[in-house]
């Protein structure tokens, strides 16, 4: 596994971290239509290692480019547009 580069240091990062998470989570939810799942369909919605890589991804890709920048929405709204937008190109990507 490579080291983490913390352009914003440690807290900033775990911040961010952890709303990427919870962004991929939300937009996940949001996604997926509401019905009723199997306890089998609750266990294949648990993190994967390719998710894990994701997250990291996404997070030190938003550090990187937030660096020293003023926020001027919540850090959870800020994350929840980069990751949907993120999210969106890499989908276009793969057609």
């Amino acid at each position: 596994m490579s080291m983490t580069v913390f352009p914003n240091g440690f807290d900033s990062w775990q911040k961010t971290h952890f709303e990427v998470v919870e962004a991929l989570c939300y937009l996940r939810d949001i996604e997926e239509p509401h019905l009723q799942k199997s306890f089998n369909e609750m266990l294949n919605r648990s993190a994967t290692d390719s998710m894990y890589q994701l997250a990291r991804e996404l997070t030190d890709k938003f550090e990187e480019t937030t660096k020293g920048q003023p926020g001027d929405r919540t850090l959870f709204e800020a994350i929840e547009e980069f990751v949907a937008r993120e999210l969106k190109e890499r989908a276009g990507g793969k057609r």
